[in-house]
Formats: C-alpha cells, sequence, structure tokens
C-alpha cells in the first residue's frame, strides 16, 4: 500500500511517502506560519523523490487535529482536494495518536500538547494505540487527575510540548518533552492500518479558534 502523509497541525509542514515499512520520501520543515504556502510544494517534492504519482497512492493520511486552527484547516484543506480530484480515501489521524504511537507498545502513553491559554491537549493510550481516554483539551491540573484516574495506579509515559506543564512534581511517571512535533511517517503508518474510511475526515477542533476568520470557510462552523 502506498500512502501519503500530511502534517501541518502544530509547528512543522511534514510529508512522507511510504510503502509497506519503506520510506519512499519524507519532507519536513520547522514553520510557526506559512504552511499553505510550503505544503504543496513539499508534497510534489516527495512524490518526484519517491518516484510516484497522486494516481499511484493508495491512501492519503492526514493530521485533523486538535492543534492550531489555521494549520490544521491547511493539510486537512489539502487532502480533501486530492480526495476529491482522484478518489483517493482519506484517512484522519490526530495529533495526540501521531505523537504517541511511537511509543504505545511499552504501555500507558499520554500525549499532551500545549494548547496555550493555561490550558492542555491530552488523551490515553494502552498498548497497541488502545484508545483509554479520548482527546479532550483542560486546565494541566485538571488533565493530571483525569489522567491517574483512568490510569489506576499503573505507570505513564507522558510526553509531548505539555508533558512538564501537567506532571511537575513526582508523580512516579516518566516525562518526556523530546517528542513535541509530529512525524509524517507516522502519520502515514497510522493511515495505511485504519479501517477504511466512510467519507473524508472532519477535523477535531477541541475548542474555538484564538482569532476567527474575517469570512466563513470550509470548516469554521466545526468545532468539536
Amino acid at each position: 500500500m502506498l500512502v501519503l502523509g500530511l502534517d501541518t497541525a502544530l509547528q512543522r509542514c511534514s510529508v512522507a511517502i511510504i510503502r509497506g515499512d519503506e520510506v519512499l520520501a519524507d519532507e519536513s520543515v520547522g514553520m510557526e506560519r506559512g504552511h499553505a504556502e510550503r505544503l504543496a510544494p513539499m508534497a510534489a517534492a516527495a512524490l518526484a523523490k519517491a518516484g510516484v504519482s497522486i494516481s499511484d497512492l493508495s491512501r492519503v493520511g492526514v493530521v485533523v487535529g486538535p492543534g492550531g486552527f489555521t494549520g490544521v484547516r491547511v493539510a486537512l484543506s489539502f487532502a480533501r482536494g486530492l480526495g476529491v480530484g482522484t478518489g483517493i480515501p482519506i484517512v484522519g489521524v490526530t495529533s495526540l495518536a501521531a505523537l504517541a504511537a511511537p511509543d504505545w507498545e511499552e504501555g500507558l502513553v499520554a500525549p499532551v500538547i500545549d494548547a496555550r491559554r493555561g490550558q492542555v491537549y491530552a488523551a490515553l493510550y494502552g498498548q497497541g494505540g488502545e484508545i483509554i481516554m479520548s482527546p479532550f483539551v483542560s486546565e494541566p491540573k485538571e488533565v493530571l487527575q483525569k489522567l491517574e484516574d483512568k490510569a489506576a495506579g499503573r505507570k505513564v509515559r507522558v510526553l509531548g510540548s505539555g508533558a512538564g506543564l501537567v506532571v511537575v512534581g513526582p508523580a512516579g511517571w516518566s516525562v518526556s518533552e523530546e517528542s513535541q512535533q509530529i512525524d509524517a511517517r507516522i502519520v502515514a503508518r497510522l493511515a495505511a492500518n485504519a479501517p477504511s474510511p466512510d467519507g473524508p475526515p472532519p477535523p477535531l477542533y477541541l475548542r474555538a479558534p484564538d482569532a476567527k476568520p474575517g469570512k466563513p470557510g470550509l470548516f469554521d462552523s466545526a468545532v468539536l
């Protein structure tokens, strides 16, 4: 299965193409803004490097959030456009699942993203990606309490840009702030292993945007 992975949800613009366990192309650049201008050229470069065309793709995996409101819209709009134009299935992957996936074979993993405004995005996954707590947004103290309740005494690996905001004391859990950005290769792998989608994925907005667009857009009403 040939899969294209896309991500612009956080502070990186990333594109990867995989076939099974083989990575054919991997393009990534760190950036706070300007994802819309970079994504299409990066995707074209990745396709050229892999020696394939869009019509060769079996699936497209795209990060649907939570993350930056504008960033989520960029990759999702691009992916949906590919789907409309080619009929390629588009698979949505959450940013939290993408961050947790490299570690979830080790046991409980809680990816936490700094959402600013005194809040974080968080989720809890078990071994193999079992969803123990779906993505949610809350204040760090409340997040820690919810994670502790769900973990029921088990050790948890907390990672991501918001890990240090949630676990600041001797909770006995391992804390890592290294895995702060999403790997498009992981997005592609998760998409490859996901069930066949019923339709284009919706965005996952856990709260309203910090700054609303001047004109209504495709996803402006989708605040989950």
